[in-house]
């Protein structure tokens, strides 16, 4: 996907453009967001629309994260594995966002009181 992505970029890339294809497309707001409820934190809005992407783009953006398996590396990250493997540590992003306080417990302890 990513020799395809650059392919694709290499042909229009330059050419795509946010303001026209807003203008062009009246639904695409519509079309390229999504509003996630979460359990604590209350809703996220993901929006596509207003970046340099077609939809040819993003599919095969989608497609990299598959091949990539980026979901596997969320799950890791929020199951406290160590991904860091640099420092050998867990990443601790999550626990800067935690805006429940609930536990989350990295090598047997609680980050959050540290966090806080």
């Amino acid at each position: 996907s990513w020799k395809k992505l650059k392919e694709v970029y290499s042909k229009c890339g330059e050419s795509i453009n946010i303001l026209s294809m807003l203008k062009s497309d009246p639904e695409r707001f519509k079309k390229l967001s999504l509003s996630l409820k979460t359990p604590s934190d209350g809703n996220i809005l993901i929006d596509y629309s207003k970046n340099r992407v077609n939809d040819e783009v993003l599919k095969l953006l989608f497609a990299l994260a598959k091949e990539r398996r980026v979901d596997k590396a969320r799950d890791a990250m929020f199951s406290g594995e160590k991904i860091n493997f640099t420092e050998n540590r867990a990443v601790l992003h999550i626990a800067l966002r935690n805006r429940s306080n609930k536990p989350i417990v990295i090598d047997g302890k609680d980050v959050m009181p540290d966090i806080n």
